[in-house]
């Protein structure tokens, strides 16, 4: 039986363009959690982020690992928290000065509920560039905080297509520190520890837990979710997802747009309270699910709920 339920937010549980997870979802995390089955976000969003993505449900985020599994936390506590070395991110700070397409951002404060954020830059105006929730506070300096830093990103702000090119040469150049696409629709770089991943951050929970690698299904979509699709044998790619992604997952469902995540969170909370494995994980219903990504968008079911706004 599933007893963990591991999803990415961004184009896995919450399609591009919501402002929130549907009550579909919420519901039926709830059922999950009512019948047993623990339910945590994996996500590179910090906490504050979260709970928006929950649309303030507390008790959908109170076990979570965010900031892509650098800080896990189960049932409000935290377990763990991984910093980001600071030698790293001044040689970053330095190589970006002379690059006005880049920006770095930092976050201060990923497990409160309105977090503090830096961008790393000399044009006061850069602040318009650091991705916030309502409230939090953002400040644009020179220099980097005087405070150990969990989360950090470089905005491309001009040519996506130089990203990859500027991955190369940080990669090259900085050590201690890797640096990956949370997806292909946002144009910037995840920075993260060089030795950790969402994978040992959904490994400290495990263990945390007490449960074997085939009690866990995870859900993802892109590169940030790779190692953590390969660790588990339930591992569950929606439709959407990146061709590397998918080639590495067991099980296959629809698409993102159609809310696919949800419909299989209820599905595992009716089958884990009945003592077995959840329909979709099953031969023939992977097969439907493999050829859906010929449609990888759906039918966009989601996108006629209002809390939907179509972005460029």
């Amino acid at each position: 039986m599933i007893k963990l339920i591991l999803s990415d937010l961004d184009e896995t549980l919450i399609h591009f363009g919501l402002e929130h997870a549907t009550d579909h979802a919420l519901d039926g995390i709830h059922a999950a959690l009512d019948a047993g089955v623990h339910f945590s976000a994996i996500t590179g969003r910090v906490f504050a982020g979260v709970l928006s993505a929950f649309d303030g449900d507390e008790r959908c985020c109170a076990t979570a690992a965010f900031s892509n599994g650098q800080v896990v936390r189960a049932d409000g506590k935290i377990l763990h928290r991984e910093t980001l070395d600071p030698a790293g991110l001044q040689k970053v700070a330095d190589l970006l000065r002379d690059e006005p397409d880049f920006v770095m951002c930092l976050t201060l404060g990923v497990e409160r509920e309105h977090a503090q954020r830096f961008v790393i830059s000399s044009d006061p105006t850069d602040a318009r560039h650091a991705v916030s929730q309502g409230g939090d506070e953002i400040t644009v300096c020179t220099t980097l905080p005087d405070a150990p830093v969990v989360k950090a990103n470089i905005r491309v702000l001009a040519d996506p297509e130089r990203m990859e090119a500027m991955r190369r040469r940080l990669s090259e150049h900085v050590g201690g520190l890797r640096f990956f696409s949370p997806g292909p629709q946002v144009p910037l770089l995840d920075i993260a520890p060089e030795n950790w991943s969402k994978a040992m951050g959904a490994e400290v929970l495990r263990r945390h837990l007490g449960l074997e690698p085939e009690e866990v299904a995870v859900f993802g979509d892109a590169e940030n979710d790779l190692e953590l699709i390969d660790l588990y044998p339930n591992s569950v790619a929606v439709a959407n997802a990146t061709d590397e992604v998918a080639r590495a997952a067991r099980w296959h469902i629809g698409a993102s747009a159609d809310d696919a995540v949800a419909d299989a969170i209820a599905q595992i909370a009716r089958a884990t309270a009945d003592g077995r494995m959840p329909e979709f994980m099953c031969e023939e219903e992977n097969e439907r699910g493999l050829a859906m990504r010929s449609r990888p968008t759906g039918d966009r079911k989601v996108e006629s709920l209002p809390i939907f706004t179509p972005r460029g």
